[in-house]
Parts: C-alpha cells; structure tokens; sequence
C-alpha cells in the first residue's frame, strides 16, 4: 500500500508548433514502485506521451510513501519453524524531477531521489483500512508493529537480512528522454519511446544496484469528451548484484494501463493497472510478478501549477 503525493509547474507558454494535449488531458502520476526490494532499482512507471515544448520547463515534485508487508512461512507470526522470507516495512522517496523540452517532439529529464527506509508508523491505519474495506490483512495483526524486517533464506538456504539497512539517503540520479513519434489530435491517438538511463550514484544504504537502462512505448488514445485511455510497455535492464545477498533479475518487463475521465476540466480522476515480471531471483518463494492498482486524481490550481495526490494497492 503507498500514498503518493506531487506537485508540479511549466514556466513558458505553449508553441504553436506543439500540439498540447486536447481537452485538459493530463495522463497518470508517474509512481515508481517503492516496494522494499524494488525501491533502489530502475522501474517503468505509467506516463503520457506528451512532450514539453521547445524551451518550456517543468520542475515536478513528489512524495511516495509507502508499507509493504509479505510473507512465506508455515504458521504467521514470530516463531514460525519455517521462514522462506519476511518483507515488513516503509519507505519514503521525495524526488525532484526537472524536464526541459528541446524541439517539437522531444524532451528529456532528470530525477533525483532522495530516500528512506525503516519500520514506520502506518501499521495500525492499514489494519483499519483492511477492516474497513474488507480486505484480507494477511494476518498482520500477529506480527510486531512498525518494524522493519527484511530476512529469510535465499533458493540455496543461505539465510540474508536487511535489518540493519535502515536510514535516509540520496536514490540513483535518473537521466530520461522522450521523443512524441505521433502527434494527437481531437480525435487520434498519440505515441512516444522513452529512454531511461539509470546512474549508480545513490549513497548508504541505498548504493549497489549498478547502473540500468530501460526503454518504453506509451499510447494515448481518447475515448471521449471527456475520457482516454493509456497504455504501455517497456523493458529494463540492471545489474543483478547481489546485495545483501539479494540476487535481482537482469531484465524486467513492464507494462500498464490507465483510465482518465475528467468530470470538471481543472480536475482528472484515473484508475491505472501496473505490473511488472519477476524483480528478485533467489529468494525462496518469492513471487513473480508485482502488480499493482493506483487511483489517483489529479487538479490544476493555477495555469502553472498543479496537485496530484494517488493511492497504491498490492495485488
């Protein structure tokens, strides 16, 4: 579960050679996935295909916060006899994200992170969100509260923990381009390729994931007035490590689909699937696939300035 919080503004007016989005379309929040094991790693998120204008400046601003909680183990709790892995704890990640358009049809950025991980305070509301909602708790209630816990034994029994790891400090700078191969109008759909390179700069205890590249085709097509829809795919590519004893997939696939309906025009409201192949590989019964479901809302406060606000649940 994550709440991700944003906000961002241009500072140059539209040129007449690029055709802005029509009808006050805005495209999903891009909220990486800031699971415990995926939060230093290179990850494709829901974007629109749109570029910014030749000279125009956008500086964005985000908060993800984040709790993840799973297990694989023969009885819940504390003492089980067989623990394959534990995943309990929070992260935070505010990142400033500066993109500058350079011609028509491309534009290119850069994300610096910085991050936090630890046991956290959010237990207890999740608990209450699950009763609320009636979802399935995953029996946390029999686990400590707002610890962190990241430990269990690899595929070859080699217990590994990442107790200890806990602290703030500065992501992997992120350096992206986007290049609009189709033009929207009113009534057809729009197509981008974005590259992303990832720079292995982060500090303790976030350093280790290498450098990674990752490359993405996103589609918007309108379905109305007032509704479109957003669709893409995409490939990383990352070193495997280990850390902390952590073997990680090379190569990832990624892919998402989004659904905008604006019932005002200074507000969007979306519902977003986003699921990616298997992140780790030795870690015993580890799941393959992380997917999740965002919905988020997005408001213009002011021509230059704009609020998102997005909730994120695991499946």
């Amino acid at each position: 579960m994550a709440l991700a919080l944003a906000g961002a503004g241009g500072v140059a007016p539209t040129l007449a050679d690029d055709a802005p989005p029509p009808q006050g379309a805005r495209g999903p929040i891009e909220i990486r996935d800031d699971h415990l094991l995926a939060q230093g790693r290179l990850t494709l998120p829901a974007v629109a295909p749109w570029t910014l204008p030749a000279g125009q400046w956008s500086i964005e601003t985000s908060l993800l916060w984040s709790n993840s909680f799973s297990w694989t183990q023969d009885v819940p709790g504390e003492d089980p006899a067989d623990r394959r892995f534990l995943l309990d704890g929070e992260t935070l990640t505010f990142a400033v994200n500066a993109r500058r358009g350079l011609g028509p049809h491309l534009d290119v950025g850069l994300r610096l992170p910085l991050q936090h991980r630890g046991g956290g305070v959010l237990d207890g509301f999740i608990d209450m969100w699950h009763r609320l909602l009636g979802l399935e708790d995953a029996q946390r209630p029999q686990f400590r509260r707002n610890a962190l816990r990241i430990e269990g034994r690899t595929t070859l029994g080699a217990p590994f923990s990442w107790t200890k790891a806990t602290g703030t400090g500065l992501g992997d700078i992120e350096l992206n381009a986007r290049w609009r191969a189709v033009d929207r109008g009113d009534d057809t759909l729009s197509l981008a390729v974005i590259g992303r390179l990832s720079l292995p700069t982060a500090t303790t205890p976030y350093q280790g994931s290498g450098l990674g590249a990752g490359g993405q085709v996103v589609l918007a097509a309108p379905l109305g007035q007032t509704t479109d829809l957003y669709l893409g795919a995409g490939m990383t590519a990352q070193d495997p490590g280990p850390i902390r004893a952590v073997e990680y997939e090379p190569l990832r696939g990624h892919g998402f689909a989004a659904l905008e309906w604006r019932p005002w025009p200074r507000l969007s409201l979306l519902a977003e699937t986003n699921a990616a192949s298997r992140l780790v590989r030795n870690i015993a019964s580890y799941p393959g696939v992380h997917w999740v479901v965002n919905v988020e809302g997005r408001l213009d406060l002011a021509p230059d300035l704009r609020l998102d606000l997005g909730f994120t649940e695991n499946l």
